[in-house]
């Protein structure tokens, strides 16, 4: 398969977050992604698809500034998704609406988004980008994939090349089993004609990408030295803080740690920057972080990782 990342080329796959509306607020999906050996459909698709909904039915200047999401069961790609959008404020800075996804009648999702009206304001401060190589000498995901260095094999490279985002992997230096990690990603083909909302819908899909697989890192589960088997990683929530207007089809930094991985449970924390340095999003999420113990006889084990002051310095760096 050839790789034509560095061309951009492929056209814009609108219908990732194409919706129709089928009722008063209401809207059904036309396209949805289950991923190779996932349980259920990708989770950012339905982020993104749940804020186009919500925007549908906000009137400009108000623009996304928060989404807080909660998947409560796994969804099929053999059965539409039906966003149901209920205004539950409408203020003059700040409005607000709940979106219900549900698949046969049950509700499989839950989002809450508020929306701003644009404001100046004199306080502003925001945490610098920190300096990794530029996209454009990084190898994209499906490249180190046909060569040998990612896990997948061809039909997972080509898989990611369909995808209408493109991600390149920041390399990693010697971080002593910190759960950081780092990518470049940028929405394929031309935005320029679209909205700034599916921007920050595109961002919200793509923002879901090696998040809470960061939760992980530790545990080195790729290397043959690895002590633990995962059983199970499933995302519970997810929420995204839009600080700054943004083009998803510019080169984006995906900035991402773990404070904690524990009770079945992995947390992480997301930055996201334009190829200028500013913080255009920011982004969290929690999911059940399951595995198997290699050297013992449990068929489950709580992943426990403590990392000292002396492991961890001041702050972990790229």
């Amino acid at each position: 398969m050839a790789d034509t990342s560095d061309a951009n080329t492929a056209p814009f796959n609108e219908r990732t977050l194409e919706l129709e509306e089928v009722g008063p607020d209401t809207y059904l999906s036309v396209d949805l992604w289950r991923p190779k050996g996932n349980r259920g459909v990708f989770g950012g698709q339905v982020i993104g698809q749940a804020l186009s909904a919500a925007a549908k039915t906000v009137g400009s200047p108000f623009r996304c500034n928060s989404i807080h999401c909660y998947f409560l069961a796994a969804g099929n790609n053999t059965e539409m998704i039906a966003y149901e959008v209920r205004r539950i404020r409408q203020g003059a800075s700040y409005c607000s609406r709940l979106v219900v996804a549900k698949q046969s009648g049950r509700v499989i999702f839950i989002a809450t988004v508020s929306f701003q009206r644009p404001e100046p304001s004199v306080l502003s401060h925001q945490y610098a980008m920190p300096e990794v190589p530029s996209p454009e000498s990084l190898a994209s995901r499906e490249a180190l994939i046909l060569r040998g260095d990612a896990e997948g094999d061809e039909s997972k490279a080509s898989e990611i090349s369909s995808l209408p985002v493109e991600t390149r992997p920041v390399p990693q230096k010697d971080l002593g089993g910190l759960p950081v990690n780092a990518i470049w990603l940028r929405a394929r083909g031309d935005m320029s004609q679209l909205g700034h909302c599916h921007h920050q819908s595109m961002l919200a899909y793509a923002s879901d990408f090696a998040l809470i697989s960061t939760t992980l890192r530790p545990f080195r589960m790729d290397s043959p030295e690895a002590k633990h088997r995962l059983s199970m990683l499933v995302s519970l929530d997810h929420t995204i803080w839009f600080h700054e207007p943004f083009r998803a089809d510019d080169w984006l930094l995906y900035v991402m740690e773990s404070p904690r991985t524990a009770g079945g449970r992995g947390l992480a924390f997301g930055r996201i920057y334009s190829r200028d340095g500013v913080l255009v999003a920011s982004t969290a999420q929690e999911g059940v972080t399951r595995g198997v113990d290699l050297g013992s006889d449990h068929k489950t084990l709580e992943f426990v990782h403590r990392i000292t002051a002396r492991e961890a310095g001041d702050k972990p760096k790229l």
